[in-house]
Formats: C-alpha cells, sequence, structure tokens
C-alpha cells in the first residue's frame, strides 16, 4: 500500500450509496452518485483493530470475511461496522465478472487509513470493485462456488 492524498470534498454519504450488486449472488455493492477520477480516495475502512490472538479466534469460527491484515500486524475488521468501503466487492467473487473489472485499489491515505483509491475514471451510477487478493480467495471461495 502507499500513500495517496487525493481526496473528494464531500462527506462519502453525499456520493457514495449502497445496492445490491450487479454481481451474481453478491450481495449488496458499493455505487457512486458522481464520476470519481483515477487516483482519487474514494471510502475509507473503518472498524475495530483485533490483536493476533482475537483475529485467529473469529477466522476459526468463520468470522473473517471484513478483515484488512494491517502493515503493523494487527487486523481491521469491519464487519459490525458501518463503513461504505466494505461495502466494494471484488468481481473475481463472480461467474459474471467478464463484464466487469476492479476499478479501485486498496491504499492508505495521508492519515495511515486503508482506503479505496479509484484505478480508473469511475462513471456515476457506477459500482466500484476491488481485488480482495490472492489470500481472501484461497480461504473463501468455496463459500462462492
Amino acid at each position: 500500500m502507499s500513500i495517496t492524498s487525493n481526496t473528494i470534498e464531500a462527506a462519502e454519504k453525499d456520493y457514495l450509496y449502497i445496492q445490491e450488486s450487479l454481481l451474481l449472488n453478491a450481495g449488496k455493492g458499493l455505487f457512486t452518485a458522481i464520476t470519481i477520477y483515477k487516483g482519487e480516495t474514494i471510502a475509507i475502512f473503518e472498524g475495530e483493530i483485533l490483536d493476533q490472538k482475537e483475529t485467529s479466534r473469529r477466522a476459526k469460527l468463520g468470522q473473517d470475511q471484513y478483515f484488512l491484515m494491517m502493515l503493523d500486524g494487527t487486523t481491521l475488521d469491519s464487519k459490525k461496522t458501518f463503513c461504505y468501503a466494505k461495502y466494494a466487492n471484488d468481481v473475481k467473487g463472480s461467474a459474471k465478472s467478464l463484464h466487469y473489472k476492479n476499478n479501485a485499489k486498496l491504499r492508505l491515505d495521508e492519515n495511515d487509513k486503508v482506503c479505496l483509491q479509484a484505478k480508473t475514471k469511475i462513471e456515476s451510477g457506477s459500482e466500484i470493485f476491488v481485488s480482495y487478493g490472492k489470500q481472501y480467495w484461497t480461504k473463501h471461495s468455496q463459500v462462492f462456488k
């Protein structure tokens, strides 16, 4: 992850919304009501910071779908926290993904918060997609088959 400082000058609730994903069986998805330009920060991940012991305990219980591994060795768990960023789906999780491409990536903002950053220009009304990474799909791919 690298640091980005290209922020949108509006509250996330003013330009992001959640509705049924365009991807089959993906649940809810994250959409934009404005055009977002390449390099702009889309949304910040919020959640509970877990130590390694609690991370392991929740993972063993299958409660790790919203985990983000932090650079300091802790884990950010967004499962019980509302934040728009956690609704971005990965096109790899859907058979319909041939029609879509991931248009965002994970980055650190200037305050070292994990955020979604636009990889390309994202048109108003579009769904925002981000790669969950190989480790996620190695563990969770059986859920989507």
